[in-house]
């Protein structure tokens, strides 16, 4: 044990250094706000002060303000329940090309072929589908036993996936798979969600897939989720599509007039400035974007860029194989991917003539870049670009003032993923939902309760996904 006078030393050295807690509350806040998410993650947990500042809705919305877009990563293995997200925060963006580097060269071109890793540290959750259906079934084998008892309960990975919508302000739209029907809006930084209610008359009706969408009301600071799909009457599909609106704090859907034909279907889900954007596959005509307005709630097209295609066999059909649409710097941006991929930005939102093809990189003299789809997530420093290519699951960077093509290989993943830009949220689900008519629950609760016969019974719940967690 220490003296004394050690111990008397010990008191005068601390008083001679400040440590973090003797900052003041602008300043600590100010750090706070400069940390990646991880970090402020892990901030959350040293101390109930400190966890209380960080849950602060006041903090929320000040780290929210100055956050840019990341990349969301979700792996697609078959075989197990895939609910893991993978959050890519700009700061390791732009270390991607100070990681470990394997390079060979062109024996054409004398060029370099490029591949960067990077680990992935950050993991996220997302619901899983089958909670009620675990509950249901072990309230039948529960029943008589007289006592409290933990079960383990396995779930079929299919009753577990959902497939990621879109994103919107640090929130996530989750739809079931197979139709496409919306059920679950989540915040993955919070671990918090809210089920959307299902619809007994549209449940009843015989639809096709659904083509839906989450978004924001900037007028009646309310978010609401969209779906629109195919009725059919009598053995006949209807001519117009069926359109029903839910705004999260309300109790049900509601349906709207819209016109929108069934003959074409609705394809990357892109919110904007209070507008939620599609693109239009099959659609006969050149105005193939369409929008939804969430203030007015009424559809209108969006003019394209004045697309042109090198190839003479080239038609809009096939065009439409290969385009897909997002967000670049909070401006909508088009990626048309033929002979040439085309990136083109809409830099004044509402003025065609403000279309700008900010990239344009010739895939027929370099054999580097592979065919297919590709979603541009982000710029990154220097004028480069973040792409993600939908057959080979990759991350592709183009960069016009150095390696023109980069792949970024990861570390962690084993399977195909998907990636979509996100921008990621404190905010709590609670503070942004207008109305009392909601239950927000957190995917973090693992302990779950029921009665029966009038006794509390406990049960956990108890899966694997990617991981093995």
């Amino acid at each position: 044990m220490k003296g004394e006078k050690e111990a008397a030393d010990d008191k005068h050295i601390q008083r001679l250094y400040c440590s973090i807690t003797d900052l003041s509350l602008p300043i600590f806040v100010d750090i706070l706000l400069r940390l990646p998410v991880k970090m402020i993650l892990l901030c959350r947990c040293v101390s109930k002060t400190w966890r209380s500042l960080i849950s602060d809705p006041q903090f929320a919305k000040l780290h929210f303000s100055g956050q840019e877009a990341c990349v969301l990563l979700r792996t697609l293995g078959s075989k197990r329940v895939s609910r893991t997200l993978y959050l890519v925060e700009p700061e390791t963006c732009r270390n991607f090309n100070l990681g470990y580097c394997s390079c060979y060269g062109d024996y054409y071109t004398h060029d370099c072929i490029r591949t960067c890793h990077m680990k992935l540290d950050t993991k996220l959750k997302i619901p899983w589908r089958s909670e009620e259906l675990a509950l249901n079934g072990e309230v039948g084998d529960a029943q008589g036993s007289g006592f409290k008892r933990k079960r383990c309960v396995k779930v079929k990975p299919k009753d577990q996936r959902f497939k990621i919508v879109n994103s919107c302000h640090g929130f996530l739209c989750l739809a079931e798979p197979t139709c496409n029907d919306p059920v679950v809006v989540c915040n993955p930084i919070t671990g918090e969600y809210i089920n959307v209610p299902r619809d007994k008359r549209a449940s009843e009706k015989k639809k096709d897939f659904v083509d839906c969408g989450f978004g924001f009301s900037p007028r009646t600071n309310q978010y609401k989720v969209i779906r629109i799909f195919n009725e059919w009457v009598h053995g006949r599909k209807r001519e117009f599509r069926i359109t029903e609106i839910y705004t999260l704090g309300t109790g049900s859907w509601k349906c709207i007039d819209d016109g929108l034909s069934s003959s074409y279907k609705l394809a990357f889900p892109t919110y904007l400035k209070g507008f939620l954007h599609w693109l239009c596959l099959g659609f006969p005509s050149s105005d193939y974007i369409v929008s939804f307005s969430f203030d007015d709630e009424q559809f209108q097209s969006v003019p394209p860029p004045p697309l042109k295609n090198h190839d003479a066999n080239w038609d809009r059909l096939s065009m439409m194989r290969n385009i897909s649409m997002g967000v670049l710097e909070d401006c909508l941006c088009i990626c048309e991917a033929s002979n040439y991929i085309n990136i083109w930005v809409l830099k004044e939102y509402g003025v065609p003539e403000s279309w700008t093809k900010m990239f344009s990189i010739d895939t027929l003299t370099d054999y580097r870049w592979p065919v297919g789809l590709y979603q541009p997530i982000k710029y990154l420093e220097e004028g480069a670009v973040l792409m993600f290519h939908y057959f080979t699951s990759s991350l592709i960077c183009y960069d016009p003032n150095g390696p023109k093509f980069k792949h970024l290989k990861t570390f962690g993943i084993t399977s195909k993923f998907d990636a979509i830009a996100h921008i990621p949220s404190f905010i709590p689900l609670k503070e942004a939902v207008v109305g009392d008519n909601v239950v927000v629950l957190n995917i973090y609760s693992r302990r779950l309760e029921f009665k029966v016969h009038g006794e509390t019974e406990d049960l956990s719940l108890v899966e694997k996904d990617e991981d093995g967690i």
